[in-house]
């Protein structure tokens, strides 16, 4: 059943798990983390490179990472999204374990790998057997407590998992962001809470009428250069969250194939809608490549929106983009009347995986 978007009362009753809190809990979820590592012990070394070893949303955090450090980071970044570690993996590797359960298989197989290398490691999780083997083996890790997910879905615990890694990387000289950066982010996504709110009408929301203008579409999201690495973060909750299909294309790749690509089959332009992502950081180049793309989407005849980041920094764009996306994300799902917190699908694969192994 269809929910309408105006009643503040009805959007809470089809939330049943709580989703809508553990969205705006972001920006405080992300404050606990950064504040808690604090008090992890890490290992004194010098490395040239870290890899991430994640699945779904555990790989968040690398993308985004791997994208917004790209051109300030002395470090090369990789994400490993499966059970093998690279046989280029040696001591000046850090390998930074990542799992919101713990329980992630193919994480643990690349930490187990790692340990067996000596290659050095840090794990990040709220328990489960991550936890477990890096106690067990006396390697740095840094559990959650996720108080502030009452949802208990670990796509909305991001603020935890993004927090974690961008500090642990900053104390060890990896990466550079300011305690006072992280303080204007946060103030930033505590003002656009109230923005998002359910309680904020259609025409004051960005994110209800981006949910509204989507219910019949498919979504193609382009974005480009430091915003490349949360394009998979912000895709995936759409599925998830909003039991709806999206896809995306990063800048100017996508300028080398998709243009030609909007005719068929027929139907297409009444499916698709663009959804371009701007930012005042992209260089000039791209700036062009952006404004040219949606001319050609236009062009085609399909549908599109600009969405313009209004925080300062890249660093902070980028936090503004997932934040923005996590509450359209819930309000697909209210649009369509389905509780965003179940993912039965994914739930069925997991439990047919491990009875077949």
């Amino acid at each position: 059943m269809k929910i309408n978007l105006e009643k503040p009362e009805d959007i809470r009753k089809l939330d049943e798990n709580n989703c809508l809190i553990s969205i705006k809990n972001f920006g405080l979820q992300f404050k606990s983390a950064w504040t808690e590592t604090e008090k992890l012990s890490l290992p004194v070394s010098r490395f040239k490179r870290v890899l991430f070893c994640g699945m779904g949303g555990s790989a968040y955090a690398g993308r985004l990472i791997k994208e917004l450090f790209l051109d300030e980071s002395a470090v090369s970044f990789e994400v490993i999204d499966d059970y093998r570690l690279p046989k280029y993996a040696d001591s000046e590797t850090l390998v930074m374990a990542v799992s919101y359960s713990g329980n992630t298989e193919e994480t643990i197989a690349c930490l187990k790998q790692a340990f067996i290398r000596k290659i050095p490691v840090i794990g990040v999780s709220s328990g489960g057997s991550l936890a477990e083997i890096c106690r067990e083996s006396n390697l740095p890790f840094f559990v959650f407590k996720d108080t502030l997910n009452p949802s208990e879905q670990p796509r909305l615990g991001q603020g935890y998992l993004i927090g974690a890694q961008l500090a642990v990387l900053n104390r060890l000289g990896l990466i550079t962001i300011s305690q006072e950066e992280v303080s204007r982010m946060l103030a930033f996504l505590d003002l656009q809470n109230g923005l998002y709110s359910e309680t904020s009408g259609i025409a004051q929301n960005p994110a209800k009428q981006l949910a509204a203008g989507l219910e019949r579409h498919i979504p193609v999201i382009v974005a480009a250069e430091f915003l490349k690495g949360a394009m998979q973060a912000i895709r995936n909750p759409i599925n998830e969250t909003g039991k709806h299909f999206a896809v995306y294309f990063p800048l100017p790749e996508a300028n080398h194939h998709l243009l030609e690509g909007l005719k068929f089959p027929e139907g297409l332009k009444s499916q698709l809608k663009f959804i371009f992502v701007d930012s005042s950081h992209y260089s000039d180049k791209i700036k062009l490549r952006l404004k040219l793309t949606a001319e050609v989407a236009a062009k085609n005849d399909l549908t599109s929106e600009m969405i313009e980041l209004k925080s300062a920094s890249r660093f902070s764009q980028t936090m503004e983009l997932l934040q923005l996306f996590s509450f359209l994300s819930f309000y697909l799902a209210v649009v369509h009347g389905v509780n965003p917190a179940p993912v039965p699908w994914v739930d069925f694969f997991k439990q047919k995986l491990l009875t077949r192994s």
